[in-house]
């Protein structure tokens, strides 16, 4: 031993890497990260409500500490992937569109007949103007549907 069981060369960088972001999550504090993407998920789900056409997936009587940043939505007349693929063609937004492993939830959301949903999932790095971003960008998908039909 090391030379009859060792696998492959140690991935030093992936762990240089984890070891400096978790050193980066500690010095910023779980409770301080949670609160940032919260407040930004607060935003785009109160931005993604007013839009017409646009269906929230969203538990709003989930406690603050229960509650985690991701957003599910559609929009009225069409598939999620087009929504998604809108949103990054046109808007290089991403963005995560379909079952989401959870076939049976989107069969309970009666979502899975159109193919799922679109997801925003918010992390530390996002910004107010990645949100305001993301809701100006539906909302003309919206709009662009409401022609359409």
């Amino acid at each position: 031993y090391p030379y009859r069981m060792e696998y492959g060369t140690p991935n030093l960088p992936g762990i240089a890497g984890l070891q400096a972001g978790v050193r980066w999550v500690l010095e910023q504090g779980m409770a301080k990260l949670h609160e940032h993407e919260m407040r930004l998920w607060t935003r785009l789900r109160d931005g993604l409500r007013e839009i017409p056409g646009v269906i929230l997936y969203c538990a709003d009587d989930v406690p603050g500490k229960g509650r985690i940043s991701v957003l599910s939505f559609n929009v009225e007349g069409l598939e999620a992937a087009d929504t998604g693929t809108m949103l990054d063609v046109d808007h290089n937004i991403a963005c995560r569109t379909g079952l989401h492993c959870t076939p049976m939830v989107h069969e309970h959301l009666g979502t899975d007949q159109i193919h799922g949903a679109v997801r925003f999932g918010i992390g530390p790095f996002n910004t107010e103007a990645h949100i305001d971003a993301a809701i100006a960008a539906v909302a003309e998908i919206a709009s662009l549907r409401a022609v359409r039909s």
